[in-house]
């Protein structure tokens, strides 16, 4: 009943949705093959996206946001009444991004708003139904999760804060692109997606990972480009990689949602704990 087969609009939906961010994708990647299609100039700006190295980071911030939501939405396409964690992490991008237009009044990604409304059409027709949110509860919540993400919240608020002023106030060409507003999105997308899996709904553990892996892959950046624009330093690089290892450790070594034990520890793991 709760089956992708079961749901052929739902399918159709996650299918498109998935089809435009492989399109987009593409663009990114080789906008030379469409250069016939969008037209050179448009074509030309696209081509500067991760091939400039001064924008690297900013690139690849964006590409983590980016995968976040190609994630979420890639868990639909088995048993997706069991990843209903993935589909609402496929939101949260859009989320961000959104939050980040309404703080900065600054939009360059044309296809977040097409991209959004599908994602929520996803949602909306979910095979789960009316039970979407009956993984949710308090006696489910994984207190050591919501913690560390409240402890990580506060220097992403503040590194949020600054490239939203940055967005605002700054004219160089990285204000331009909307770079500093990706790195705001990406602060909101890694707080968003850890609150996520904190709660354990169903599907949690895909959450609990790209949550983790989200802040560390910002740290790697930072260190592979060290003297790039927006780069993070060394130390709050490491302590990044430090925290995405510690956060996806406690999802796997914190078992039961109801009372989260060590691996090993006594005590059965239930079904739900997925």
């Amino acid at each position: 009943m709760h089956s992708l087969r079961a749901s052929p609009v739902f399918a159709l939906v996650v299918l498109v949705t998935l089809a435009l961010v492989g399109f987009i994708g593409v663009v990114l990647v080789q906008p030379s093959l469409i250069a016939g299609l969008l037209g050179q100039e448009t074509a030309g700006h696209i081509s500067g996206h991760f091939r400039d190295p001064h924008h690297r980071v900013h690139d690849l911030t964006f590409g983590f946001i980016f995968g976040t939501a190609a994630v979420g939405m890639l868990a639909q396409l088995r048993k997706p009444s069991r990843n209903v964690a993935g589909q609402l992490m496929a939101l949260i991008p859009w989320a961000a991004l959104g939050l980040d237009f309404a703080l900065t009044n600054s939009f360059t990604f044309a296809a977040a708003p097409i991209l959004a409304a599908f994602t929520l059409l996803a949602a909306v027709l979910h095979p789960s139904g009316r039970d979407f949110f009956r993984s949710f509860s308090v006696s489910r919540v994984n207190w050591v999760l919501l913690a560390l993400i409240i402890i990580a919240a506060v220097p992403l608020l503040a590194f949020a804060s600054t490239n939203i002023g940055l967005q605002r106030t700054v004219t160089d060409d990285h204000a331009a692109l909307g770079h500093y507003g990706f790195l705001a999105a990406f602060s909101f997308t890694v707080i968003g997606v850890g609150l996520l899996a904190s709660l354990r709904p169903d599907g949690w553990r895909l959450t609990a990972w790209v949550g983790g892996f989200l802040p560390a892959l910002l740290g790697l950046a930072s260190l592979v480009y060290p003297g790039v624009a927006s780069s993070i330093g060394l130390v709050w690089s490491l302590a990044a990689m430090a925290w995405g290892v510690g956060f996806v450790a406690a999802a796997e070594l914190t078992r039961t949602p109801r009372a989260p034990t060590l691996l090993g520890s006594r005590g059965a793991v239930p079904k739900s704990g997925r």
